[in-house]
């Protein structure tokens, strides 16, 4: 079993300096803002593997810049960040200096009765290649996506929409460029069939190469979006096959969501069921956000067969001055190649308080466990608890303090 302790070293506070810098729009349809963090903090680390102990001292800076850029049909979203950390052990070969980066960028090209419509992206991301936690971001891997793609559209009717697009994705590890590449094709035709109801068909297909080995993934599903008086609704099925010169695979996929809506609330619910890559995961997906979602996936070979369960709430009821974030979800992911199982689980709440008008307080919890023989046995786990002060200086500055426990078991 290792076990590993993280805390801020006694009487150090972690500082961060944000700053966000909006422009003020040269005309009605042009926006451009910019923002950026910096964090400057230290650390404590102590870890036990069986008779062996290791205790770190570490200090480093994090930060973050990101933009926004929308004009007409451009809209251009990026967010890119950093943690550079200098170590120090009580073990005479443990010193180490420490860099991870994170981030996305994305641009679409997209008007309302256009034929055409254009994508592209960036994202860097930390991955697991397998089970088990660490509290150093930097042991993670570090994996590079870019992808684009295009669309035309078509309108048989008034209410009708065709969409045939194509997206091609290349992924890398650190220096290697040629880790994986993707192309796909998908046909959408949507139907308005009510003034809030809208039923929708679409087929795909991709085909991937990566190390060594080509995939090729067969979609269709039907399903059906309606907005309802007090959230929306949205239901799916479909069949998937998936075909390598080693493997062929037929599922049945789907999805079901429930979201409940009010100015004070949010609440939703959904269950989905996918069968998918590794590549087009890593290569499609966003970037989860910063809080209580995992910044940490394991990153299964292969094609997987997925099934998740989430549960999403907010609400600003709990009193005046205070919001509550919380998330509750779980899956399961099978190799269909190997039949090997992963459960993966994710606990996490968010409290924010503002203390007064210009000064607030966050308390954010969260969990991640990993089962790799029964569902209901947990092999590596990760528990954090973040407290963070802000205090708005301007409207384009602010300042604050943080304090950051975290203890992982495997």
């Amino acid at each position: 079993m290792d076990v590993a302790f993280r805390k801020p070293c006694a009487g150090v506070a972690v500082v961060p300096v944000m700053l966000a810098v909006v422009v003020p729009p040269a005309s009605q349809a042009e926006e451009i803002s910019y923002t950026a963090t910096t964090t400057v903090f230290t650390d404590l680390t102590h870890t036990e593997r069986d008779s062996r102990t290791d205790t770190r001292g570490g200090a480093g800076i994090s930060g973050d810049v990101g933009a926004n850029w929308l004009s007409g049909p451009h809209r251009l979203d990026a967010l890119y960040g950093g943690t550079l950390e200098t170590e120090r052990s009580s073990l005479a070969t443990g010193d180490r200096d420490n860099l991870s980066v994170r981030g996305s960028s994305r641009y679409n090209y997209f008007e309302p009765g256009s034929r055409f419509d254009f994508n592209a992206g960036h994202t860097i991301r930390s991955v697991r290649n397998d089970t088990g936690f660490t509290l150093d971001e930097s042991a993670y891997d570090t994996q590079n996506a870019v992808n684009a793609g295009a669309g035309v559209m078509f309108y048989p009717g008034e209410l009708t929409t065709l969409r045939l697009g194509g997206q091609a994705a290349k992924t890398w590890a650190e220096d290697d460029v040629q880790d994986g590449e993707s192309q796909s094709v998908e046909a959408n035709l949507s139907r308005q069939v009510s003034e809030r109801s809208t039923m929708f068909l679409v087929g795909s297909r991709a085909w991937e190469h990566e190390e060594n080995t080509d995939i090729t993934l067969d979609s269709a599903s039907v399903g059906l979006d309606t907005r309802l008086e007090n959230g929306s609704f949205s239901a799916s099925v479909g069949v998937s096959r998936a075909e390598s010169d080693d493997f062929e695979n037929d599922a049945v996929i789907g999805s079901i969501a429930r979201q409940w809506q009010t100015s004070l609330t949010s609440t939703r619910i959904s269950y989905d069921r996918t069968q998918t890559s590794t590549l087009l995961d890593l290569a499609l997906a966003p970037i989860p956000e910063l809080g209580i979602e995992d910044e940490f996936s394991v990153r299964v070979q292969g094609v997987t067969l997925n099934d998740t369960v989430t549960l999403v709430h907010s609400t600003q009821r709990l009193c005046d001055l205070c919001t509550l974030n919380f998330i509750v979800r779980g899956s399961e992911e099978e190799n269909v190649q190997t039949g090997d199982e992963t459960w993966e689980y994710l606990a996490g709440a968010g409290l924010g308080l503002a203390v007064t008008e210009d000064k607030t307080v966050d308390l954010d919890y969260r969990w991640q466990g990993d089962a790799l023989e029964e569902s209901s046995s947990i092999d590596d786990e990760r528990h954090q608890f973040t407290v963070t002060y802000r205090h708005q200086l301007t409207d384009l500055a602010s300042w604050g303090a943080a304090f950051d426990t975290a203890f992982t078991r495997g």
